[in-house]
């Protein structure tokens, strides 16, 4: 009976570990989504940095934690973001990217995995443009491009492309960055 008790209570420490880590990293994605409203040049930079919070659970617990923290974030930020756009890049792009990071990069041969990361990303990005453009009604925008309206997605697809290649770059660094530095310094701390 007492070994049942000192089992029951280390899952219960381990599942409240999970949840409050699970909620400081959804708190702080959410600040950041809802300072797009704020600060609105950052309306993808900011998407981008809750994303790489979302790292951090999938690092501290599991994939599966983090994609569940994803999808309360991405929920919430519909509804409680200002800035739909930003709401709509983390959903679509930059919330689970870190998740997929991790998935892809358990593939040894290195060209089929970025092959992969490029093709959801730029699904991803038309997605994006489509949602934007149907949802937020920024087809008025578009139509003031006149003839240059029929460049904007391949357009948009190369820059993002450029970014997709800094992020994952950047992404990788600041996890090791954290599993090395970050991580033992503060785990220190609370041992």
């Amino acid at each position: 009976m007492g070994k049942q008790t000192i089992t029951e209570n280390k899952n219960s420490k381990k599942i409240s570990y999970k949840v409050s880590l699970g909620g400081i990293v959804s708190a702080l994605c959410l600040v950041m989504m809802f300072l797009t409203a704020v600060i609105p040049p950052l309306n993808i930079t900011l998407p981008l940095f809750a994303g790489m919070l979302i790292s951090v659970v999938a690092i501290e617990i599991s994939p599966s934690w983090a994609f569940v923290t994803y999808v309360v974030v991405s929920v919430l930020s519909f509804f409680l973001t200002p800035d739909k756009e930003a709401a709509i890049f983390f959903a679509v792009l930059f919330g689970y990217y870190p998740i997929l990071k991790d998935v892809t990069e358990k593939i040894k041969f290195k060209p089929f995995q970025w092959i992969i990361k490029i093709i959801i990303f730029n699904a991803a990005i038309v997605i994006i443009y489509q949602l934007t453009v149907k949802l937020l009604g920024t087809v008025d925008l578009i139509e003031e491009f006149g003839f240059m309206k029929q460049y904007m997605l391949p357009a948009l697809l190369l820059i993002f492309n450029f970014i997709l290649i800094l992020y994952d770059v950047t992404l990788g660094m600041v996890k090791d960055a954290y599993v090395k530095w970050f991580r033992p310094t503060f785990l220190k701390k609370f041992k």
